[in-house]
């Protein structure tokens, strides 16, 4: 009997995206990498101008990459973090890059993904998309997440995970899958126990109220901007970024959370080898983080801005 349509799905590749579990995410690129590396020897990774550094946790993108001592140049990004198309564009044209990485910048989708992996495929390169701040936006329907040969996810950022410590590697080419391995298979499980479609939304509303909230200060007292015009239907953000205007950042960090409220500055020192960029290192000096993760309230939002406007006053009376 010839069965033209089964009772149930049984083909494993259909819609499969494989994915590895690590304690970080810097850990499963490392993983990628080094696979990648035994088949293209001389591979070379081209990487965002924007990337962070800190005393206590590295270079989380970067540190692969050095770690493996694999050659790497810089595209250039804009002002709100998006990528300079036509520059990246260029580095592509010179030739030679096998690897391509893409961060979407706090939970945002990049603006210009879809022309980006275009560019990538066309120079027969790997996409790598960093959703290291993006697991959520990457479910939430849009396009993160839907064009990486590769991608990162660092889950500690985004759950409670144990130890404060967790990454994912997906596979959307599954072709790159060659010998990696996944080094914390429990947190397959751990993931599973939570409803990503209400965290998803409770991170939202969080955002939105807080950013009309600083939308309104911004116009009584200035003194500051967001970095984006607005959040779109399809992004989970990791955090709420702000630029401060003129010096004080640190300031204005140190002081709201030394009164007990968790701001952060996630890019706050670049990489050594992007230190002689002015433009980025301006930028990086600039930004302050909201959180606006899922445990927040309503009135913890009020006692965050309050705390907020009065740092903003202190560090201009300084």
């Amino acid at each position: 009997m010839t069965i033209h349509v089964t009772k149930t799905a049984v083909d494993p590749t259909t819609a499969r995206v494989p994915s590895l579990f690590y304690d970080s995410a810097r850990a499963g690129m490392l993983d990628f990498l080094e696979q990648r590396r035994a088949v293209e020897p001389g591979l070379r990774v081209l990487l965002p101008s924007f990337i962070g550094w800190s005393p206590h946790e590295g270079s989380g993108v970067f540190d692969p990459v050095r770690e493996l001592d694999l050659a790497a140049t810089f595209y250039q990004v804009h002002d709100d973090l998006s990528v300079d198309v036509a520059d990246l564009e260029a580095h592509l044209g010179d030739g030679g890059h096998a690897v391509v990485v893409l961060i979407h910048y706090f939970g945002r989708t990049d603006p210009s993904l879809e022309q980006i992996a275009s560019l990538v495929e066309g120079h027969d390169a790997v996409l790598v998309e960093d959703l290291a701040h993006g697991f959520f936006t990457a479910r939430a329907g849009g396009p993160a997440g839907r064009f990486g040969g590769v991608l990162l996810y660092s889950l500690h950022k985004m759950f409670p995970t144990p130890e404060s410590s967790g990454g994912m590697v997906s596979y959307g080419d599954s072709s790159l899958l060659t010998d990696q391995q996944s080094t914390r298979p429990d947190l397959a499980g751990f993931l599973l126990d939570y409803d990503w479609r209400e965290i998803g939304e409770r991170r939202r509303a969080h955002y939105l109220d807080l950013e009309q909230r600083l939308r309104e200060l911004s116009e009584r007292v200035g003194g500051f901007e967001l970095l984006w015009p607005g959040l779109s239907d399809h992004d989970v953000p990791q955090t709420l970024p702000v630029r401060v205007h003129g010096a004080g950042r640190d300031e204005i960090y140190a002081r709201m959370n030394s009164e007990g409220f968790g701001m952060v500055s996630l890019y706050h020192t670049l990489i050594p080898e992007l230190r002689e960029n002015t433009a980025m290192v301006a930028l990086a000096d600039t930004i302050i983080n909201f959180p606006v993760h899922q445990d927040m309230r309503a009135d913890q939002r009020d006692a965050l801005v309050a705390s907020f406007a009065a740092s903003l006053a202190a560090r201009s009376a300084g």
